[in-house]
């Protein structure tokens, strides 16, 4: 028994035992009969399988509420709705019913009306529908509730937006009346759905011929066939899936106008497909077409595209062979990237023959194994340090008049005495070993502004260098041995490796005018930067100390300087004296070839330094220079590891006694650009992206190989100019545009010692270095401490390796490729077909402005 039920008879039975007269108002101590029962609900309706609660109100005769009372339920159609004991109605199925409630022999009743669940969505089951004039086909459509329950039972209503094309009954049959789409609509309680379906006519079109047989982008052609449109808007054209000008039309002929090369897809020449359409009904065909412009490359032979016509498509005979490709963006900004595709395409079949880097036989005395010394990491994060103070130089001149200038101007006799004066900033004797001076350190690398005095003891007097060591160095004067030595090698060598670029004394008499240069080794450059800085030189030097705040600069030492670390094996960022031997001297001479352009520059009055990537690119030259001295090879060599190289890190042996970083450093940076090539340029600011020290050091060296007759005349070239920078510098000096210079350097990166290849064109190679050797040397050769391979590829640079044929878009798209930069494409395999090669925007059109091809067939 309900609960309710059963707390009311137990309240009764109370009642009774207590006594009490009957009657209906009850007894005088008794509750008060139910007089009225009244039920009510928020709504009238409810749809089928939802429910409904009710509310019960009970009163006495006064009308006064009552509670506590049992009250019974019951529906008039159990078919249509359901009640429960506690008053929830439940909808059954469509119709009107009442719901009585009953207290006490007194009833109420409610009037529901339940209703069908409502229709949420309509659909037309056949979406492309079709059917041929005069014919007929029968849609279907389906309706469905909110959670997506089909419903049955609904009414339909069938429309069709055009019943002169089709027609169709309330049963969903469709009539084709004439050619042609139209929607057909359905409609259930306000829902809709549409499709389009199309009228085929009874009289199709057929293409029978075209002319002329060879169609060329621009001309005008013609079509014959039967059934076409007899005017020029009835017939749609497709050429090779490009939409085409129909310009006059009649039902046995069509006149056309062939799309330019720019909208045409770039594929062989031959046949393609063609297609007119009248009335939805499809005519399909071929014709001739010649977009792309035949080229034949004999084995060596190079081609550089560079105007969007040369781009736009070319078609290279069925030769075979393997071809080398690069693609360059010659803009002279390294920001300016940029998108494109190079669009591989043929017809026929192909199979794929991907050709192996050779990896070199090596001599008997490559037989041994180098463990990379750690500091050669900690070198390139140094060197990449060192960068910015590069960018700082740049700005600082920027800043204020050339000093060199000014001292010029300054008076060279005193007007009432008569005596004559010097132009020097301070004029500095030449000191003698173990004399202690003290010169200004700044405080903080990055602040020429500040500083403090330190006292340095001199350790060596040259003819062209003074060696001195910070009297607090860890190691002072423990190193005097390593620093004389240092300072004859410069004098001996390092010097006259210098003026193949300029002087670094060429301003000495309106400096300290001592004709000599200053290696400062002190313990402050350790502490700059947390150890992050090996050496470095700073135009701060060539500018007086006092005077006027707009022309000076506090921390200069008034002369030509090049400051760097000193040894400190217990340090944590310390090097040994025998890493510090390994490193320093190529520092040495990268950083006063830094001073020579500085002296040179200022000389002829410049008021801009030489930008920073071509700046770094020939400070590397100058090391190398001196590296091919200790090699013992000379200029376009084509040196691989075995001709000195292998003992840069090698540990000291009989056949490597003294191990220094020559050439590899270079080519550890050259490495990493490599690497990422898509992502890098050689016009990088050094701040931001180390491997120029790679990568612009090779195209300057490529250039100079391929376009000096004298290697230190063009080198001096460079550096002894006044307002030449950059590229304009380059360009001028070779004779040759950027985009030619970049074309084919992008071409020789990928081509130099290619295994088994026949170039015999010079400026497709890099002429002073085996770069594959080298690399795959490194990679066979150097290992870290811990025994992983140091260099994992053999040839780091990264090329897409394509077979003749058609191109996925991983062969094909180049994204944000940055100016002064380029990617790289490797062609080979069995070629049966034509096989063209185009340069395009992306999604085809027009290639991008400052975008080259470069392309040499190797085999």
């Amino acid at each position: 028994m309900h609960l309710r039920r059963l707390m009311s008879l137990g309240l009764a039975a109370v009642a009774g035992a207590c006594g009490g007269g009957g009657g209906d108002g009850g007894g005088p101590s008794g509750p008060p009969a139910v007089a009225n029962v009244q039920i009510t609900a928020t709504v009238a309706t409810l749809e089928v399988g939802s429910t409904l609660a009710t509310t019960v109100t009970l009163t006495d005769a006064s009308g006064k509420a009552v509670t506590g009372r049992t009250v019974t339920y019951q529906s008039s159609a159990a078919t249509i709705a359901t009640v429960d004991l506690v008053g929830t109605v439940t909808g059954v199925a469509p119709g009107a019913v009442s719901i009585t409630a009953t207290s006490e022999g007194k009833s109420g009743t409610l009037a529901l009306t339940v209703t069908p669940i409502a229709v949420n969505s309509l659909t037309i089951d056949q979406r492309t529908p079709a059917v041929n004039q005069g014919e007929s086909t029968t849609l279907t459509a389906k309706t469905f509730d909110f959670i997506g329950r089909e419903l049955t039972g609904r009414t339909i209503t069938w429309s069709s937006a055009s019943v002169s094309i089709a027609t169709v009954t309330s049963g969903g049959v469709v009539t084709g009346v004439t050619p042609g789409s139209v929607f057909i609509r359905a409609e259930s309680e306000g829902k809709r759905d549409s499709v389009s379906l199309r009228v085929r006519s009874l009289v199709v079109p057929a293409i029978t011929g075209t002319s002329p047989a060879t169609w060329t982008p621009g001309i005008t052609a013609t079509i014959d066939g039967t059934n076409f449109a007899t005017t020029p808007a009835g017939n749609a054209v497709f050429l090779n899936s490009t939409p085409v000008v129909v310009s006059a039309a009649t039902a046995t002929r069509l006149t056309i106008t062939v799309p330019s090369s720019a909208q045409l897809p770039c594929s062989a020449t031959g046949s393609v497909p063609l297609v007119v359409v009248v009335n939805s009904d499809s005519a399909l065909g071929t014709a001739g077409l010649q977009v792309a412009t035949a080229r034949t490359l004999a084995i060596g032979q190079t081609a550089l595209y560079t105007s969007r016509a040369d781009l736009m498509c070319n078609e290279f005979s069925a030769t075979g062979g393997t071809y080398l490709i690069t693609a360059f963006n010659y803009d002279n900004s390294s920001s300016a990237r940029t998108n494109f595709s190079v669009i591989g395409a043929a017809t026929g079949s192909t199979a794929a023959n991907v050709v192996a880097a050779r990896v070199p036989t090596f001599g008997p005395l490559q037989g041994f194994t180098s463990v990379l010394p750690p500091e050669v990491e900690r070198q390139m994060r140094r060197q990449q340090a060192h960068m910015t103070r590069l960018e700082a130089d740049r700005q600082l001149l920027a800043s204020r008049r050339n000093p060199i200038t000014m001292r010029r101007q300054r008076p060279l006799f005193n007007a009432p005495t008569g005596a004559r004066l010097s132009r020097a900033s301070a004029a500095t004797p030449v000191p003698n070993v173990n004399d202690m001076l003290s010169l200004r350190m700044r405080t903080n690398f990055s602040d020429f502004r500040t500083f403090e005095t330190v006292r340095v003891r001199v350790v060596y007097v040259g003819q062209k260098i003074i060696v001195l060591e910070d009297s607090l160095a860890p190691l002072a004067r423990t190193m005097d041995a390593e620093y004389q030595k240092m300072g004859q090698e410069f004098d001996s060598q390092m010097y006259g490796f210098l003026s193949s670029f300029g002087d670094p004394l060429a301003v000495d008499s309106l400096t300290d005018d001592n004709g000599r240069l200053f290696a400062v080794f002190s313990k402050r450059v350790n502490s700059y930067l947390n150890g992050q800085i090996l050496g470095f030189v700073t135009i701060c030097d060539f500018f007086d100390n006092t005077g006027p705040p707009a022309d000076i600069c506090p921390s200069s030492n008034q002369g030509e300087y090049f400051y760097a670390i000193v040894p400190d094996p217990n340090a944590a960022n310390g090097l040994t004296i025998e890493s510090w031997r390994r490193f320093m001297r190529g520092t040495l001479i990268h950083e006063a070839k830094h001073l020579t352009s500085y002296a040179e520059r200022l000389l002829r009055d410049t008021e801009e330094l030489e930008e920073s990537w071509l700046e770094e690119a020939t400070a590397q030259q100058a090391v190398e220079l001196w590296a091919r001295s200790l090699y013992r090879v000379l200029w376009k060599d084509d040196a691989a590891w075995n001709d000195g190289p292998r003992c840069d890190y090698a540990a000291t042996s009989g056949t490597c006694p003294d191990p220094v970083e020559g050439i590899l450093g270079h080519f550890v940076w050259l490495y990493s650009y490599y690497e990422n090539v898509e992502r890098r340029s050689i016009l990088s600011s050094p701040s931001t992206d180390g491997s120029i020290y790679g990568s612009a050091w090779s195209f300057a060296r490529w250039v100079t190989d391929a376009y000096a007759q004298d290697e230190a005349v063009f080198l001096r070239s460079l550096v002894q100019v006044k307002n030449d920078r950059g590229i304009s510098n380059i360009v001028s000096k070779s004779g040759r545009p950027f985009v030619e210079l970049l074309g084919n350097w992008s071409l020789a990166s990928l081509a130099d010692n290619y295994p088994s290849g026949m170039i015999s064109d010079t400026k497709l190679q890099l002429e002073s270095w085996n770069s594959r050797d080298l690399f795959a040397s490194m990679n066979q050769f150097l290992r870290f401490s811990d025994g992983r391979v140091a260099f994992p590829k053999a040839f780091p640079l990264t090329i897409r390796v394509a077979p003749f044929g058609t191109w996925g878009a991983a062969l094909t798209d180049v994204i944000a490729l940055p100016g002064g930069g380029f990617a790289a494409w490797e062609l080979s395999g069995t070629q049966t077909k034509p096989q063209v090669i185009a340069l395009r925007a992306i999604g085809g059109g027009l290639p991008p402005a400052n975008i080259g091809l470069a392309i040499v067939r190797v085999k």
